[in-house]
């Protein structure tokens, strides 16, 4: 297991320098072609005279509070920009532990530590709000902080990492009477709902739909956390679980679900979704499949805002933005993550997950430096390290760059190992690491003593 793990920290710590710009002399400026240290200290000079900037990051998931935070680390010598980061709540949420924070196997504030708790110290600001406006021409931004009170932020450099939202798809009754499963916010709100319906006598009836990523792991954590006190059953339009993810983890994640006991229901659409369960179409035939608590992980959109703000957007409604994280048409507006469209070196689209989000945030924030400082930006590459798959309890499935494949425990303890690294500042992620080790010996000791009893 340690060997495993050691691997996966290495890969990272690997695939994070390659993805890090290189830097130069004791300000570590920016080593871009054609830009001399001694050009670069005469450009530092010149910018602090310039008077403070204002760097605004709206949104604070995995792209916005990553690119804060790296911006507040850059040298900026002694003229550092005002940095503030809006959103709406007042906590981040490390989505890829959603699944267990449902379960209540980890705390809500080792996987969603308060905004204020994250930036003490980062010299970032935090304001909570609504974003409502982005004016290009006047660069203010207004936020509406409640109470039909509002503020308005002007910026010299503006970041856009306002992340999606549920897509229901047109399918009626959807909205009214599932649970999405996308924020914290979802995650809590089911784990109630599970833990008073679970009191009754007989299983609850849980419907999942959507076989992707999140429908699989949610569903292989609920059967695990409830065992007999649930009825399961996962709804898939496709012919397979899993269709974007690697080989090894849709096999794994596949055998883990029938073999716990899930009912799969593949090539099957929801037609609707009322209080009693979903309709199901089939082969041309619709059938009701009954149920407590239904649970949509059928499909996300970017969120709405973006095509709001004035800025260009494409067909899916995601900013569309340069290899540098540009948005197209704005020197002083960058883009990242689920609301972002981007494209790798080759073309290709890159993907919408957290590891994508945080590789963006490192070019973002350097790109943002390098415009306030009239530098060349840096094109964005991206670099797939794998993926990991939560399968319940001690269970769960690892792909890493084609070559690492791991599964069950091992798998599980270097997923918890690399996420707790991965926290966004390091007192937070030696705290969750070190709450993590204790479970973790403590789950051992309760497995050996109760195996020497029997």
């Amino acid at each position: 297991m340690s060997a495993s793990i050691l691997i996966l920290h290495a890969t990272a710590a690997a695939m994070k320098a390659m993805h890090t710009p290189r830097t130069t002399g004791a300000l570590r400026y920016t080593t871009v072609r054609g830009i001399s240290v001694r050009a670069a200290r005469t450009r530092m000079a010149a910018y602090e005279g310039l008077g403070r900037e204002d760097i605004c990051v709206l949104g604070g998931g995995f792209g916005g509070l990553y690119t804060a935070l790296k911006l507040s680390k850059l040298d900026w010598g002694t003229c550092k920009p005002r940095i503030t980061l809006v959103d709406k709540h007042d906590r981040f949420a490390f989505l890829p532990m959603m699944y267990e924070l449902t379960t209540g196997s980890v705390s809500c504030w080792e996987v969603a530590p308060m905004f204020e708790e994250v930036l003490n110290g980062s010299g970032v600001q935090f304001l909570q709000g609504d974003v409502q406006r982005l004016d290009r021409e006047s660069k203010l931004i207004t936020v509406a902080t409640g109470d039909e009170c509002s503020r308005q932020l002007p910026y010299n450099q503006c970041v856009l990492a306002l992340g999606s939202e549920v897509s229901y798809a047109g399918v009626a009754g959807a909205r009214e009477h599932s649970f999405p499963f996308y924020t914290l916010d979802d995650a809590l709100q089911l784990r109630e709902a599970l833990l008073t319906r679970r009191l009754g006598a007989a299983p609850v009836r849980v419907v999942v739909v959507g076989g992707s990523y999140i429908g699989v792991e949610l569903a292989a954590n609920l059967r695990e956390w409830l065992g007999d006190k649930v009825d399961l059953t996962l709804v898939h339009r496709s012919d397979s679980l899993l269709s974007n993810s690697e080989e090894h983890n849709r096999r794994v994640g596949t055998q883990r679900l029938r073999s716990s006991g899930v009912k799969v229901l593949l090539d099957s659409s929801v037609a609707r979704v009322t209080e009693d369960g979903v309709a199901l179409s089939a082969n041309g035939a619709e059938q009701q499949l009954s149920a407590d608590i239904v649970v949509w992980t059928a499909g996300s959109k970017p969120s709405g805002l973006a095509a709001s703000l004035g800025v260009e957007v494409d067909a899916k409604g995601r900013v569309v933005v340069d290899s540098a994280l540009r948005v197209c048409g704005c020197d002083d507006v960058h883009a990242l993550g689920d609301v972002a469209s981007i494209n790798d070196a080759s073309g290709a689209s890159v993907p919408s997950t957290a590891q994508s989000a945080m590789q963006q945030a490192e070019y973002a924030a350097w790109n943002v430096r390098a415009a306030l400082r009239g530098e060349r930006p840096l094109a964005f590459r991206y670099a797939n390290l794998g993926e990991m798959l939560s399968l319940g309890g001690a269970e769960a499935s690892l792909s890493s760059l084609g070559v690492f494949n791991f599964e069950g425990p091992v798998a599980s303890a270097a997923r918890r190992a690399v996420y707790a690294a991965r926290m966004p500042t390091a007192s937070q992620a030696s705290r969750v690491g070190l709450s993590w080790a204790v479970d973790a010996v403590l789950a051992a000791a309760k497995k050996a003593s109760e195996t020497m009893r029997s």
